[in-house]
């Protein structure tokens, strides 16, 4: 992961995804760092996917959790156990 959170808007994914392709062309300072998309629902997860890969050439070991699902994560990784 990138450790920042990049929020892009337009009512055209086309011009999204193009954006999306500039940032993932730059990698990671780890090669094995697993990139993190937030999607909206899984066939947003499989365009992506795709929109990518055919931008980049290859595109591969990403994760695309929902909104809850990482907001779930965030407050996990900071917030104490509590019993």
């Amino acid at each position: 992961m990138r450790g920042t959170i990049t929020l892009h808007t337009s009512n055209r994914l086309e011009l999204l995804a193009d954006r999306l392709a500039v940032e993932m062309a730059r990698p990671l300072s780890n090669p094995l760092a697993q990139e993190v998309i937030v999607v909206q629902s899984r066939g947003m997860e499989r365009w992506l996917a795709m929109a990518l890969a055919e931008r980049l050439g290859v595109w591969a070991n990403c994760r695309y959790p929902f909104p809850n699902a990482l907001a779930w994560e965030a407050s996990r990784a900071v917030l104490p156990e509590i019993p």
